[in-house]
């Protein structure tokens, strides 16, 4: 047989152009597979940054949509495309399409489950956007929250044989999410005693300071003075669920008020309401 029969065997197609396009199903294929992960990883990583930053639910679907057809699609292409021209007597390699059906399983074991689990993602979070908020969201308005967390916190100060007022407490607001993703507002009440807080507001600028309790006071002093705090909040239906080393801790409440922090040493008061129902409430994502 001599080498032009070499080269029109197959229908008349020279012998090179099977491995020509085989070579070039598989390199497309392989790079049809590196963007397709590119594509998924990006939106997968938009999760982790600021909320502002997050691929919106339908954009996450079709990127992953995307991603599919290029990793999983492009090279089963290839292969069927391969396959057909072995039949044609076309070509006699079978390189091509093995390394294309391999990268098809590659593409469809990582790829392809991405968008079914998206749309189910997207399907529980619209019925939960249907749910109406809790008891427990729906327990005070925020205006009571704010007094009554206020009170509550100058209570535990109090307990702890510190003024609320020297320093003084804080208390702020803050937007949440709702179990059903609707926006709401928490409120925060805060006070604390640390390196550089005057004893008294009117020698804030030459009067004494009052150091960090945590520079002067051993851990089992600070263990005592933080205790009826703790026990305080206890009576009120809070559970400790973690105790520091030098007294208080942190502790939560299963129904609105949330969860407090007594710091170590009485030191530091923080009590956070739960996310509440406010209808002045902004979306500020």
């Amino acid at each position: 047989m001599t080498g032009d029969d070499d080269e029109a065997r197959g229908g008349g197609a020279p012998a090179g152009e099977g491995r020509a396009s085989a070579g070039g199903w598989i390199a497309g294929s392989i790079v049809a597979l590196f963007v397709g992960w590119w594509l998924a990883l990006a939106s997968v990583l938009s999760t982790a940054g600021p909320w502002s930053d997050r691929w919106s639910d339908g954009g996450m679907l079709l990127a992953y949509l995307v991603a599919a057809a290029l990793g999983f699609g492009v090279p089963l292409s290839g292969f069927l495309r391969l396959r057909r021209e072995q039949r044609d007597g076309r070509s006699a390699h079978v390189v091509g399409p093995a390394v294309c059906l391999l990268l098809t399983a590659l593409g469809g074991v990582t790829l392809l489950p991405l968008p079914f689990v998206q749309g189910v993602r997207m399907a529980a979070d619209a019925a939960e956007r249907t749910q109406p908020p809790t008891d427990r969201e729906t327990a005070r308005t925020v205006a009571q929250a704010r007094e009554e967390l206020q009170a509550l916190g100058d209570r535990v100060v109090a307990a702890m044989g510190r003024d609320s007022s020297s320093p003084p407490a804080e208390v702020e607001t803050d937007t949440c999410r709702l179990d059903n993703h609707g926006v709401g507002t928490m409120v925060r009440y805060s006070w604390f005693v640390g390196d550089g807080a005057p004893t008294d507001p009117a020698t804030a600028a030459t009067g004494p300071q009052v150091p960090s309790p945590s520079a002067t006071v051993p851990d089992a002093e600070g263990a005592r003075m933080s205790e009826p705090a703790v026990r305080l909040l206890q009576d009120e239906g809070y559970e400790l669920t973690q105790r520091f080393d030098g007294g208080g801790g942190h502790l939560s409440s299963p129904d609105w008020h949330g969860r407090a922090t007594i710091g170590q040493r009485a030191e530091d008061v923080l009590l956070e309401s739960g996310c509440l129902v406010d209808p002045d409430a902004v979306d500020e994502d």
